[in-house]
């Protein structure tokens, strides 16, 4: 039905059909194109910038905002779940103001990639270790990858429907070739654009299998790039040749399976070789159109060469890559004019302020969108109606019946299959003969103090007879220790690049984090610990929690290097740490046993 009212629609847009559209039915247009984030919101009137406050209960301002705005969708991210019966509450609530109203139902979405991006807490559900974990899998045993990758996407989508989510934003399938790369490394399967697209379109079937859309991401690729789209705006100069080989072909791989993706999100990012055109920014300087604003690329590329027929949605246009150049509402008509059905994240929302003043931005797009092809605005909210009742989103569990699917959250079968990959993907990168460690004292140094709970309470767990000791690099330690017992092994963790504040588990303060030393002063401290333990002849290992390229550095240091390509740990209510990662590291360095292999090339 999609496909169907999207090639007669496309037909219209051919034939130069374009009635006018009133002002009842663009407001409607101009609404279900709109895709809006109610992180935090403060009625007392605190300021934007300084409103932390989480919308975990959907306040009648906010009601009103999706009521009378007739919008399309909501994104959620972390702040705004708590526990399952809570994010039932919050979605449900959200979906009954448009049932009430008589509007279409939400598209309610969150980025739940796995491993470095995972937005439901973990007593909710497990992370996974992430894509490039998925990745050294399947280098390792093909038919192994492809797999867990299935059960991982399953095991999610599952678990996201039965909360209300009808969209992930995932998978990322940026071909991850620049070890540089700031945001996206390990969110990528590895540097086989074939690898990527096979393991992306698993994913993608999987999941909507299990009735949860699918947005394929980012268009027209991330993963040669040094700069991060949420502080800046990346270049990617491949050749046309380079593009269709790699960037692209994850992409046309997954439109051309017989389960393409609900949607495709845009990148922000210049792509001078399929758009060279320019624009002015609101400094003034001139600049190559990204590709979220390129009707060259969402058009041109992505609809016609590539024939993609679904929704076409934009990564946030809060991120720097488009708001340091465009204001809101230029943003969201320019996406528009370009090719994208929905503008996600156009405007911020925090405070009884901001809401007045999304009127005005409201007014004004929908001023702007008189100027738009009325037959393409028409083909647009076509696609995304047709999508809503594809996957029936109007069809709602009972609120009862929903929260009684949730006691069994976290579900078993998920922990499991997260240790499962855990233990798949890590990997010995060199010094394979140096594993097992021998020493009945290990000393840890790890990036922070999770980590270092969650490494000798797995060690001590599986070998009691061990001793141990940690340093964390929440802060920067003086200098190196100068002895270790003789019978000792020296393990290095390392995430690079730096993992947040939230991240680090909350035990460590606010002040060490802001203190916390710079990757290179970091990087100079383990260097000078690991040259001390070789001239005292102790065995070290160097371990990469988060991307494998790192291990270059120290080559010449290291006894041996693994990577898990994963660093992720919490607090159970146990008060134990539990990290699937470190479990399967600590396993690896007791019997020398590793079975993934690296997905990408590390010097």
């Amino acid at each position: 039905m999609n496909r169907i009212i999207a090639v007669f629609c496309s037909l219209l847009v051919l034939l130069g059909c374009s009635p006018q559209v009133d002002n009842d039915e663009l407001e409607r247009l101009v609404g279900q194109k709109l895709m809006l984030d109610f992180r935090y919101f403060c009625a007392d009137g605190t300021p934007s910038e300084e409103c932390k406050s989480a919308v975990t209960e959907l306040p009648p301002e906010l009601a009103e905002v999706l009521r009378d705005g007739q919008i399309g969708g909501v994104i959620l991210f972390a702040d705004n779940l708590i526990e399952a019966p809570q994010i039932v509450r919050l979605i449900d609530a959200m979906q009954k103001v448009m049932r009430d109203a008589g509007l279409p139902p939400l598209f309610i979405a969150i980025d739940q990639e796995g491993g470095r991006v995972a937005r439901l807490p973990e007593q909710v559900d497990v992370r996974f270790a992430g894509n490039m974990a998925l990745g050294a899998s399947y280098a390792a045993d093909a038919e192994q990858g492809q797999q867990l990758t299935l059960d991982v996407a399953s095991g999610m989508a599952q678990v996201l429907h039965d909360l209300g989510f009808n969209l992930n934003f995932a998978p990322t399938v940026d071909v991850n070739v620049n070890p540089d790369n700031p945001v996206i490394n390990v969110r990528s399967y590895g540097e086989s654009p074939q690898m990527v697209a096979e393991l992306g379109q698993l994913t993608v079937a999987a999941m909507q299998q299990q009735g949860v859309m699918s947005a394929l991401k980012h268009f027209p690729g991330h993963g040669d790039t040094s700069v991060d789209s949420h502080t800046g705006l990346p270049r990617v100069d491949h050749d046309r040749a380079t593009i269709a080989a790699v960037d692209l072909l994850p992409f046309a791989y997954s439109i051309n399976s017989p389960e393409p993706p609900a949607m495709i999100m845009t990148a922000h990012i210049q792509y001078p070789q399929l758009d060279d055109s320019t624009f002015v920014a609101t400094d003034g300087t001139e600049t190559i159109l990204p590709a979220t604003m390129s009707r060259k690329i969402l058009s041109g590329v992505l609809r016609e060469e590539l024939n993609y027929q679904g929704v076409i949605v934009t990564d946030a246009l809060d991120m720097a890559g488009i708001a340091h150049y465009f204001d809101e509402v230029d943003a969201t008509l320019q996406t528009f004019r370009a090719g994208a059905d929905i503008a996600l994240m156009p405007y911020t929302i925090r405070n009884p302020a901001d809401i007045a003043a999304f009127w005005n931005f409201h007014a004004q797009v929908i001023a702007g969108a008189r100027d738009l092809d009325a037959t393409e605005l028409r083909a647009s909210a076509a696609r995304i109606a047709a999508l809503k009742t594809d996957y029936q989103l109007s069809e709602t569990m009972d609120l009862d019946a929903r929260l009684a699917t949730t006691v069994a959250l976290p579900r078993a079968s998920n922990v499991a299959l997260e240790d499962k990959l855990a233990n798949a993907a890590v990997t010995t990168v060199f010094g394979h003969t140096a594993l097992p460690l021998q020493a009945s004292h290990w000393h840890f140094v790890m990036p922070d103090t999770l980590r270092c709970e969650a490494a000798q309470q797995v060690l001590h767990q599986q070998r009691p007879e061990l001793t141990s000791s940690c340093t964390s690099l929440a802060r920067l330690p003086g200098a190196p220790e100068q002895q270790w017992p003789a019978d000792s092994a020296i393990i290095v963790g390392d995430i690079t690049p730096h993992h947040s504040l939230v991240e680090m588990g909350g035990m460590d303060d606010l002040a060490s984090w802001r203190e916390r030393p710079s990757k290179a002063e970091q990087h100079a401290w383990l260097q000078e610990t690991l040259s001390m333990a070789r001239e005292q002849q102790l065995p070290t290992v160097f371990v990469a929690l988060r991307a494998p390229y790192v291990i270059g550095d120290f080559r010449e240091l290291a006894t041996a290097a693994v990577a898990t390509y994963d660093y992720s740990a919490a607090i159970a209510d146990n008060g134990r740490v539990r990290s699937a990662s470190i479990n399967a590291l600590i396993t690896t360095l007791l019997t020398g046993q590793a079975a993934g292999q690296l997905p990408v090339s590390v010097d």
